[in-house]
Protein backbone atom coordinates (compact mmCIF):
# COMPACT_ATOMS: atom_id res chain seq x y z
CA UNK A 1 0.00 0.00 0.00
CA UNK A 2 1.10 3.67 -0.64
CA UNK A 3 0.22 6.29 1.48
CA UNK A 4 0.69 10.04 0.76
CA UNK A 5 -0.46 12.55 3.73
CA UNK A 6 -0.50 16.38 3.26
CA UNK A 7 2.70 16.26 1.01
CA UNK A 8 4.09 19.35 -0.14
CA UNK A 9 7.42 19.77 -2.39
CA UNK A 10 8.68 23.17 -2.92
CA UNK A 11 11.73 23.69 -5.16
CA UNK A 12 12.96 27.52 -4.35
CA UNK A 13 10.28 29.70 -4.47
CA UNK A 14 7.87 26.67 -6.78
CA UNK A 15 5.64 24.44 -5.37
CA UNK A 16 5.12 21.69 -7.39
CA UNK A 17 2.88 19.46 -5.02
CA UNK A 18 0.65 21.31 -2.85
CA UNK A 19 -1.13 19.54 0.50
CA UNK A 20 -1.49 16.30 -1.54
CA UNK A 21 -3.00 13.57 -0.09
CA UNK A 22 -4.10 9.71 -1.17
CA UNK A 23 -4.13 6.24 -0.47
CA UNK A 24 -3.51 3.80 -2.93
CA UNK A 25 -4.85 0.37 -2.55
CA UNK A 26 -3.31 -3.21 -2.93
CA UNK A 27 -5.81 -5.16 -5.38
CA UNK A 28 -6.21 -3.10 -7.75
CA UNK A 29 -4.65 -0.98 -10.71
CA UNK A 30 -4.44 2.66 -9.62
CA UNK A 31 -4.26 5.50 -12.77
CA UNK A 32 -2.06 8.60 -11.85
CA UNK A 33 -3.07 11.35 -14.06
CA UNK A 34 -2.55 14.93 -14.43
CA UNK A 35 -1.35 17.85 -17.15
CA UNK A 36 2.54 18.15 -18.02
CA UNK A 37 3.63 19.92 -14.80
CA UNK A 38 0.71 18.76 -12.64
CA UNK A 39 3.59 17.57 -10.13
CA UNK A 40 3.13 13.94 -11.07
CA UNK A 41 6.83 12.93 -11.32
CA UNK A 42 7.37 15.07 -8.34
CA UNK A 43 5.02 13.10 -6.19
CA UNK A 44 6.26 9.64 -7.34
CA UNK A 45 9.76 10.34 -6.50
CA UNK A 46 8.97 11.44 -3.36
CA UNK A 47 7.13 7.95 -2.71
CA UNK A 48 10.12 6.63 -4.33
CA UNK A 49 12.70 8.26 -1.64
CA UNK A 50 14.20 10.17 -4.56
CA UNK A 51 13.32 13.80 -3.38
CA UNK A 52 12.75 14.72 0.71
CA UNK A 53 9.82 16.44 0.86
CA UNK A 54 9.02 20.27 1.76
CA UNK A 55 6.38 18.95 4.20
CA UNK A 56 4.38 16.08 4.96
CA UNK A 57 5.16 12.05 4.73
CA UNK A 58 4.95 9.24 1.80
CA UNK A 59 5.11 5.58 3.31
CA UNK A 60 5.31 2.48 1.60
CA UNK A 61 3.74 -0.78 2.89
CA UNK A 62 3.09 0.86 6.78
CA UNK A 63 6.97 2.93 6.65
CA UNK A 64 9.31 5.23 4.08
CA UNK A 65 10.63 3.66 2.03
CA UNK A 66 14.37 4.04 3.53
CA UNK A 67 13.42 2.54 7.08
CA UNK A 68 12.61 -0.51 5.14
CA UNK A 69 15.49 -3.51 5.68
CA UNK A 70 15.07 -4.62 1.97
CA UNK A 71 13.47 -1.77 0.22
CA UNK A 72 13.49 -3.42 -3.35
CA UNK A 73 11.29 -6.46 -1.89
CA UNK A 74 9.05 -3.31 -0.59
CA UNK A 75 8.62 -1.25 -4.24
CA UNK A 76 9.66 -1.63 -7.55
CA UNK A 77 10.31 1.05 -9.93
CA UNK A 78 10.11 2.31 -13.25
CA UNK A 79 10.50 5.83 -13.14
CA UNK A 80 13.20 6.63 -16.23
CA UNK A 81 13.67 3.66 -18.35
CA UNK A 82 17.06 5.63 -19.37
CA UNK A 83 18.72 5.53 -16.18
CA UNK A 84 20.93 2.76 -16.84
CA UNK A 85 24.82 2.47 -17.66
CA UNK A 86 24.76 2.06 -21.49
CA UNK A 87 27.93 -0.13 -21.47
CA UNK A 88 26.51 -3.14 -19.80
CA UNK A 89 24.68 -5.96 -20.90
CA UNK A 90 21.13 -5.92 -19.98
CA UNK A 91 21.93 -9.39 -18.06
CA UNK A 92 24.98 -7.75 -16.30
CA UNK A 93 22.68 -4.73 -15.37
CA UNK A 94 20.11 -6.46 -13.74
CA UNK A 95 22.84 -8.69 -12.17
CA UNK A 96 24.24 -5.26 -10.37
CA UNK A 97 21.40 -4.46 -8.91
CA UNK A 98 20.92 -8.10 -7.54
CA UNK A 99 23.80 -8.30 -6.80
CA UNK A 100 23.50 -5.28 -4.26
CA UNK A 101 20.33 -6.38 -2.46
CA UNK A 102 21.29 -9.73 -1.46
CA UNK A 103 18.84 -11.32 -4.71
CA UNK A 104 20.20 -14.77 -6.36
CA UNK A 105 21.34 -14.64 -9.60
CA UNK A 106 18.51 -16.59 -10.52
CA UNK A 107 16.02 -13.93 -10.34
CA UNK A 108 17.95 -12.17 -13.27
CA UNK A 109 16.74 -15.12 -15.05
CA UNK A 110 13.34 -15.23 -14.13
CA UNK A 111 12.36 -11.81 -14.49
CA UNK A 112 14.24 -11.35 -18.01
CA UNK A 113 12.17 -14.38 -19.21
CA UNK A 114 8.95 -12.63 -18.19
CA UNK A 115 10.17 -9.44 -19.99
CA UNK A 116 10.65 -11.46 -22.55
CA UNK A 117 14.29 -9.82 -23.54
CA UNK A 118 16.37 -13.30 -22.28
CA UNK A 119 17.43 -13.41 -26.13
CA UNK A 120 19.11 -10.03 -25.95
CA UNK A 121 20.31 -10.34 -22.50
CA UNK A 122 24.03 -10.00 -23.54
CA UNK A 123 23.61 -7.35 -25.52
CA UNK A 124 24.95 -3.41 -24.71
CA UNK A 125 21.38 -1.54 -22.74
CA UNK A 126 22.85 1.09 -24.54
CA UNK A 127 21.91 -0.20 -27.86
CA UNK A 128 18.19 -1.20 -26.94
CA UNK A 129 15.16 0.93 -28.75
CA UNK A 130 12.75 2.74 -26.10
CA UNK A 131 10.62 -0.25 -26.30
CA UNK A 132 13.18 -2.94 -24.96
CA UNK A 133 14.77 -0.22 -22.63
CA UNK A 134 11.20 0.09 -21.10
CA UNK A 135 11.21 -3.93 -20.80
CA UNK A 136 14.29 -3.96 -19.51
CA UNK A 137 13.42 -1.05 -16.50
CA UNK A 138 9.97 -3.50 -15.79
CA UNK A 139 12.42 -6.52 -15.40
CA UNK A 140 14.70 -4.51 -12.87
CA UNK A 141 10.88 -3.34 -10.97
CA UNK A 142 10.31 -7.11 -10.46
CA UNK A 143 13.55 -7.77 -9.38
CA UNK A 144 12.56 -7.73 -5.91
CA UNK A 145 9.39 -9.28 -6.41
CA UNK A 146 8.32 -6.60 -4.63
CA UNK A 147 4.79 -6.21 -2.74
CA UNK A 148 4.45 -2.47 -4.73
CA UNK A 149 5.00 -1.08 -7.99
CA UNK A 150 5.27 2.42 -9.33
CA UNK A 151 5.32 2.58 -13.27
CA UNK A 152 5.87 5.74 -15.07
CA UNK A 153 5.11 5.72 -18.56
CA UNK A 154 5.74 1.85 -18.84
CA UNK A 155 4.24 1.67 -22.49
CA UNK A 156 5.91 4.01 -23.99
CA UNK A 157 7.84 2.96 -27.11
CA UNK A 158 6.55 -0.49 -26.68
CA UNK A 159 4.68 -2.20 -30.03
CA UNK A 160 0.88 -3.55 -29.82
CA UNK A 161 1.96 -7.06 -28.37
CA UNK A 162 4.35 -5.13 -25.22
CA UNK A 163 1.12 -2.77 -24.33
CA UNK A 164 -0.96 -5.71 -24.16
CA UNK A 165 1.75 -7.87 -22.38
CA UNK A 166 1.71 -4.67 -19.69
CA UNK A 167 -1.32 -4.69 -19.35
CA UNK A 168 -2.14 -7.75 -18.69
CA UNK A 169 0.88 -8.14 -16.55
CA UNK A 170 -0.26 -5.31 -14.57
CA UNK A 171 -3.80 -6.43 -13.87
CA UNK A 172 -2.10 -9.92 -13.02
CA UNK A 173 0.04 -8.34 -10.22
CA UNK A 174 -3.19 -6.61 -8.91
CA UNK A 175 -4.84 -9.86 -8.87
CA UNK A 176 -2.18 -11.49 -6.55
CA UNK A 177 -2.54 -9.09 -4.27
CA UNK A 178 0.06 -6.19 -4.87
CA UNK A 179 -0.37 -2.20 -5.08
CA UNK A 180 0.15 -1.44 -8.47
CA UNK A 181 0.35 2.56 -9.11
CA UNK A 182 0.62 3.52 -12.51
CA UNK A 183 1.05 6.83 -14.43
CA UNK A 184 0.36 7.36 -18.22
CA UNK A 185 -0.57 9.86 -20.73
CA UNK A 186 -2.30 7.09 -22.76
CA UNK A 187 -6.51 7.43 -21.95
CA UNK A 188 -7.12 4.54 -24.15
CA UNK A 189 -4.96 1.81 -22.41
CA UNK A 190 -5.78 3.74 -18.59
CA UNK A 191 -9.01 3.18 -19.55
CA UNK A 192 -8.52 -0.38 -20.17
CA UNK A 193 -5.65 -1.16 -17.21
CA UNK A 194 -6.74 1.04 -14.77
CA UNK A 195 -9.39 0.15 -11.81
CA UNK A 196 -8.92 3.58 -9.75
CA UNK A 197 -7.48 7.10 -10.81
CA UNK A 198 -5.74 9.73 -8.85
CA UNK A 199 -6.06 13.52 -10.56
CA UNK A 200 -3.50 15.96 -9.86
CA UNK A 201 -3.62 19.25 -11.18
CA UNK A 202 -1.10 21.89 -11.21
CA UNK A 203 0.48 20.05 -7.70
CA UNK A 204 -2.94 20.07 -6.43
CA UNK A 205 -5.65 16.59 -5.71
CA UNK A 206 -8.34 16.93 -8.28
CA UNK A 207 -9.86 13.46 -8.12
CA UNK A 208 -9.73 10.33 -6.20
CA UNK A 209 -12.14 7.57 -7.09
CA UNK A 210 -12.69 4.24 -8.93
CA UNK A 211 -12.90 4.85 -12.65
CA UNK A 212 -17.11 4.19 -13.28
CA UNK A 213 -17.33 6.97 -10.73
CA UNK A 214 -15.14 9.29 -12.50
CA UNK A 215 -17.04 8.63 -15.77
CA UNK A 216 -20.15 8.98 -14.01
CA UNK A 217 -19.89 12.23 -12.21
CA UNK A 218 -17.95 13.55 -15.17
CA UNK A 219 -20.71 12.34 -17.89
CA UNK A 220 -22.39 14.49 -20.52
CA UNK A 221 -25.06 13.03 -23.09
CA UNK A 222 -24.17 13.79 -26.23
CA UNK A 223 -25.57 12.33 -29.36
CA UNK A 224 -24.88 12.69 -33.04
CA UNK A 225 -27.84 12.89 -35.53
CA UNK A 226 -27.33 12.71 -39.29
CA UNK A 227 -30.45 14.52 -41.03
CA UNK A 228 -30.86 16.66 -44.31
CA UNK A 229 -33.54 18.71 -41.89
CA UNK A 230 -31.03 20.23 -39.72
CA UNK A 231 -32.19 23.51 -39.52
CA UNK A 232 -35.41 22.82 -38.71
CA UNK A 233 -34.50 20.23 -35.79
CA UNK A 234 -31.51 22.56 -34.62
CA UNK A 235 -34.07 25.28 -34.05
CA UNK A 236 -36.59 23.10 -32.20
CA UNK A 237 -33.40 22.16 -30.20
CA UNK A 238 -32.04 25.44 -29.58
CA UNK A 239 -35.63 26.48 -28.68
CA UNK A 240 -35.48 24.28 -25.78
CA UNK A 241 -32.82 25.04 -24.10
CA UNK A 242 -29.96 22.35 -26.13
CA UNK A 243 -26.58 22.88 -26.98
CA UNK A 244 -26.64 21.76 -30.82
CA UNK A 245 -22.96 21.76 -33.21
CA UNK A 246 -23.15 21.33 -36.82
CA UNK A 247 -20.72 18.34 -37.37
CA UNK A 248 -21.36 18.45 -41.32
CA UNK A 249 -23.39 19.80 -43.78
CA UNK A 250 -25.99 17.16 -42.64
CA UNK A 251 -24.80 16.26 -39.57
CA UNK A 252 -25.57 17.46 -35.71
CA UNK A 253 -23.99 17.16 -32.06
CA UNK A 254 -26.69 18.01 -29.82
CA UNK A 255 -25.71 17.42 -25.65
CA UNK A 256 -28.75 18.19 -23.09
CA UNK A 257 -31.09 15.82 -24.52
CA UNK A 258 -31.37 12.01 -24.84
CA UNK A 259 -32.07 10.07 -28.26
CA UNK A 260 -35.72 9.15 -27.91
CA UNK A 261 -36.58 12.45 -27.28
CA UNK A 262 -34.34 13.68 -29.92
CA UNK A 263 -36.30 11.21 -32.24
CA UNK A 264 -39.37 12.10 -30.98
CA UNK A 265 -39.28 15.69 -31.70
CA UNK A 266 -37.92 14.89 -35.31
CA UNK A 267 -40.66 12.81 -35.54
CA UNK A 268 -43.20 15.84 -34.69
CA UNK A 269 -41.52 18.13 -36.87
CA UNK A 270 -41.48 15.60 -39.91
CA UNK A 271 -37.63 15.77 -40.12
CA UNK A 272 -36.24 13.27 -41.68
CA UNK A 273 -33.41 11.18 -39.28
CA UNK A 274 -31.14 8.87 -41.17
CA UNK A 275 -28.75 8.00 -37.91
CA UNK A 276 -28.98 8.65 -34.55
CA UNK A 277 -26.00 7.28 -32.50
CA UNK A 278 -25.36 8.08 -28.44
CA UNK A 279 -21.95 8.62 -27.46
CA UNK A 280 -20.89 7.65 -24.09
CA UNK A 281 -17.78 9.75 -22.56
CA UNK A 282 -14.66 8.07 -22.81
CA UNK A 283 -11.80 8.50 -20.00
CA UNK A 284 -10.64 11.10 -22.39
CA UNK A 285 -13.50 13.28 -22.11
CA UNK A 286 -13.83 13.10 -18.43
CA UNK A 287 -9.53 14.02 -17.78
CA UNK A 288 -9.87 16.83 -20.00
CA UNK A 289 -13.45 18.22 -18.23
CA UNK A 290 -11.49 17.56 -14.81
CA UNK A 291 -7.81 19.48 -15.83
CA UNK A 292 -9.58 22.38 -18.10
CA UNK A 293 -8.45 24.89 -15.25
CA UNK A 294 -5.29 23.19 -15.00
CA UNK A 295 -3.45 22.67 -17.90
CA UNK A 296 -0.14 24.82 -17.35
CA UNK A 297 1.28 24.85 -20.71
CA UNK A 298 -0.85 25.39 -23.48
CA UNK A 299 -0.06 25.43 -27.19
CA UNK A 300 -1.93 27.84 -29.94
CA UNK A 301 -5.54 26.96 -31.17
CA UNK A 302 -6.21 26.13 -34.66
CA UNK A 303 -8.73 27.77 -36.77
CA UNK A 304 -10.42 26.58 -39.95
CA UNK A 305 -9.15 28.49 -43.01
Amino acid sequence: MIEVHNLTKRFGETTAVDDVSFTVLPGVVTGFLGPNGAGKTTTLRAIAGLHRPTAGTTLVNGKPLDQHEAPLRELGTLLDAGNLQPGRSARAHLAAIAATHGLPRTRVDEVMELAGIQEVGQRRAGTFSLGMRQRLGIAAALLGDPRTLILDEPINGLDPDGVIWVRKLLKHLAAEGRTVFLSSHLMSEMALTADHLVVIGRGRLIADAPLSDILTATSESRVAVRTPDTAALTAALVARGVTVTATAADSIEIVGMEAPEIADLAARLGARVYELTTHATSLEDAYLSLTESSVQYRAAAFTSA
